[in-house]
């Protein structure tokens, strides 16, 4: 089987998308991506991100593969929690302290460095809209994360839909808050909205 014939089979089974690392690790050449991109069995989403033609790309999948220290955090994150319907125009991703996250700010991505303790806090997998694994916060630390922001209609919204749900978890929740220095905000949110 040619080159390029594998890497379409690993791109199909990899939800119609495959990068370089990915090649590598099977021990393909890349140049072999470059030869699929020109044949027109591929399509180039961004460096190291490669797409079958038929297929959406996926920026979850693309800024998680150019920045894998980053996590989606903020409004991103509750778009990928499917806790508010709006697309985030910009995307935020938390990265830890001491990671050089310039080149993330110069691509456009809204940047926020946290300590080390506070970066795995609340850190969870999910699958983004076009069936990628991606990794943001969970609703927990993405709560503590926006209260207080400029966003207060999403903010809001976001809080009353935790208060209803039945999978909320106040204990966590609290917790989360005591961490970020954020308790007092979250306490009052909650006890209008319980």
């Amino acid at each position: 089987m040619k080159d390029c014939e594998k890497i379409i089979e690993m791109a199909q089974k990899g939800n119609g998308m495959v990068t370089a690392t990915d090649v590598s690790k099977v021990g393909l050449q890349r140049r072999a991506l470059t030869e699929c991109v020109l044949a027109g069995t591929l399509s180039k989403g961004a460096r190291g991100v490669y797409f079958l033609p038929d297929q959406l790309e996926d920026e979850f999948a693309i800024w998680q593969h150019t920045y894998p220290q980053g996590v989606f955090s903020g409004n991103t994150a509750l778009y990928l929690l499917k806790k508010t319907d709006c697309i985030p125009y910009v995307f935020c991703m938390t990265f830890p302290k001491g990671y050089n996250a310039s080149a993330a700010k110069r691509n456009g991505l809204k940047c926020k460095i946290v300590v080390a303790g506070r970066y795995n806090l609340g850190l969870q997998e999910v699958v983004s809209p076009y069936g990628n694994m991606v990794r943001c916060y969970n609703i927990e630390r993405t709560l503590c994360d926006i209260v207080g922001g400029n966003d207060i209609q999403t903010m809001n919204q976001a809080f009353k839909e935790y208060a209803q749900s039945r999978d909320k978890d106040i204990s966590l929740l609290m917790s989360y808050a005591k961490i970020l220095h954020v308790e007092k905000l979250v306490r009052n949110y909650m006890e209008i909205l319980l």
